[in-house]
């Protein structure tokens, strides 16, 4: 045999080697997509075996879903507003305390939904308020919203703690720019504001507050008073400039101080123990395991695995190996759950027209809500959910539709979304009047004391 046919021999035998072990792999796959259909079928079988028992509750989910949005928004719908300005007194002794006070009282609103009759049936929803700060014309304003049948608990809140104030009943400024906006003439930027703390639940961590913004040293200015630089913005702007802060705020119920202990506590180290389980979960744990097994064992045709329970170790408390930051964190967290709270919203936004509309009049403001930050815990930031900008695709056009969403959002003050919990102090903190130290020539004032009339003027 030649050295060409020697080779050649060697080439066919590799290539037939080749050839064979490709058919190898390849029965193989055949082997495994086999028996990845024959599962996927299996699995076919029995989900549509057992259509029965998921469809009614699938189309129950979507039925209840369905019924909660439209009852809750007509219920809504029948809800009477009033838009309240409250005038303070030009010298305003007291300090944010004050406010804190009426929030507090304001707090007593909680329970509007008694029965559960009430919340699925007829959709009755837990009462809200909106405090707002406006600025227009170089003028502050003090607006309050509430319902005609809170006016008198709102009312007597203010008089409580302001005893010279004016409360008087005003038409709602929303009004007062095109409903159209943005178009050629008009132009806004906002924004809905979000808190900025990681975790599952970043309301534990608590806000800068006007007690952390105390100056001892003065004694003609207690603190460092946020609302004078919103005060300053306000009074700089021209003819046909707006600036919108509102403050949405109803009730919490107080298991949330529950959820924020135990965020401490997770900083702590602390384990964190479980109720003790009820007969009805064990059933229902019970059962739902029974139902697994089963699908399991159909699906795969072998029995399910053990449950083995793994056992951990106890955490030991972190206590001793915390830094002083740290510790300050966990001490503001317990401060922050020792007041009442409430579920809240901010929503933000400059309106003006397009000739002298200026980013410089939505970065100030924002500033000065970022007063409140403290870094080592909570912050505000703008949610990029709500934000009037956009980029890349259509650019325009969504700009334009998140603008007109979020002026239908701003006049209607709607609360259907769940909001992030701020107590007494810190809504004390964001809406309060100037006080005595704050010098705001623009925002209208009561120039005379009102007093009383005599205990012993006749009656007809």
């Amino acid at each position: 045999m030649s050295a060409r046919d020697l080779s050649q021999w060697n080439d066919d035998a590799t290539s037939a080697g080749t050839i064979a072990k490709r058919q190898g792999q390849l029965r193989h796959w055949n082997a495994k997509m086999q028996e990845a259909l024959n599962t996927y079928f299996k699995f076919l079988d029995l989900f549509f075996g057992v259509v029965w028992i998921w469809l009614p509750i699938f189309l129950a989910v979507i039925f209840f879903k369905s019924w909660m949005y439209y009852i809750q928004r007509w219920h809504w719908r029948q809800m009477d507003w009033v838009l309240l300005e409250v005038k303070p007194p030009k010298e305003v002794e007291s300090s944010p305390k004050n406010m804190e006070q009426i929030f507090a009282g304001l707090w007593g609103a909680f329970g509007t939904v008694s029965y559960k009759y009430e919340k699925y049936i007829k959709g009755v929803m837990q009462d809200y308020f909106s405090f707002e700060l406006v600025g227009y014309n170089g003028e502050a304003h003090f607006f309050l919203r509430t319902q005609k049948k809170l006016r008198n608990l709102v009312e007597a809140q203010i008089y409580s703690q302001y005893p010279q104030a004016e409360i008087r009943e005003v038409p709602d400024y929303v009004w007062n720019v095109p409903a159209d906006i943005p178009n050629k003439k008009w132009n806004l930027w906002g924004c809905r504001l979000a808190m900025t703390a990681p975790g599952p639940f970043p309301s534990a961590y608590p806000l800068r507050t006007y007690v952390d913004l105390m100056d001892v040293a003065k004694t003609d200015q207690p603190f460092f008073d946020p609302i004078a630089g919103l005060m300053e913005v306000f009074s700089k702007l021209r003819q046909g400039e707006q600036i919108w802060l509102q403050i949405l705020f109803r009730p919490a119920p107080d298991g949330w101080q529950k959820k924020a202990r135990s965020v401490a506590d997770k900083l702590l180290g602390k384990k964190e123990t479980a109720p003790p389980e009820t007969i009805f979960a064990m059933d229902r744990r019970t059962w739902w395991e029974s139902f697994y097994d089963v699908l399991y064992a159909l699906v795969t045709g072998q029995p399910a695995p053990l449950r083995v329970k793994d056992k951990k170790d106890e955490p030991h408390s972190l206590a001793l190996f915390l830094s002083p930051g740290e510790k300050d964190i966990i001490a503001a967290i317990e401060l922050k759950a020792g007041k009442k709270g409430f579920d809240a919203k901010i929503n933000f936004v400059y309106i003006s027209r397009s000739d002298i509309f200026t980013m410089a009049n939505v970065s100030a403001p924002m500033g000065v809500i970022m007063q409140t930050a403290n870094l080592n815990m909570n912050s505000f930031r703008p949610d990029s959910k709500t934000i009037t900008k956009s980029h890349y695709f259509l650019a325009k056009a969504r700009k334009a539709y998140k603008q007109r969403v979020l002026m239908r959002m701003m006049r209607s003050r709607s609360f259907w979304e769940k909001g992030y919990i701020l107590n007494i102090e810190e809504l004390a903190t964001l809406f309060h009047f100037p006080t005595i130290g704050v010098k705001s020539p623009m925002t209208p004032y009561i120039e005379i004391k009102k007093g009383g009339a005599p205990v012993d003027l006749p009656m007809e």
